[in-house]
């Protein structure tokens, strides 16, 4: 469980938040679990905070930044709605699979998952990246985190 500065959300024993940090526009939380999946809340004054779709933009615009040299998205990214109950409310969030090609030609299937949870002044935009190989574990740890959320 964590609990810090008004942020509360559960998640699974072998997970670790491995930032909290913020400034005046933006407090970014992260957490690293085993299996190489990355998760974010991104926390803003609601007057200030991206829609959903800016911020799926901005996010896949950084991860194909961040991929290593000879690695490419090679398919157009499917995209599902997805709903969960996040304090007693059903909110729904976008669900992206896609393809990255390896310097090596493998390719490896990705999911991205986002969801936009507000509350009184403040917007979060939750952010879920994880192989689709580890699919049930990574999306079983981000429903925990996504449903338990709540900020004060």
């Amino acid at each position: 469980m964590y609990q810090h500065n008004g942020v509360f959300f559960e998640f699974p024993e072998s997970w670790e938040v491995v930032d909290d940090d913020g400034d005046d526009i933006i407090r970014a939380i992260t957490i690293e679990c085993p299996n190489e999946g990355y998760y974010s809340m991104d926390i803003y004054n609601s007057e200030q905070a991206p829609s959903i779709e800016n911020y799926i933009e901005r996010s896949l615009k950084y991860f194909t930044k961040e991929l290593p040299f000879g690695f490419k998205i090679i398919d157009e990214p499917t995209r599902s709605i997805e709903k969960l109950i996040s304090q007693n409310s059903e909110i729904e969030g976008v669900k992206l699979e896609f393809t990255v090609r390896t310097l090596f030609r493998q390719k490896v299937k990705y999911i991205n998952r986002y969801f936009r949870v507000c509350s009184n002044t403040k917007t979060s935009l939750i952010s879920g990246q994880y192989l689709a190989e580890h699919s049930n574990e990574s999306k079983a740890g981000f429903d925990k985190i996504v449903s338990s959320y709540s900020l004060a």
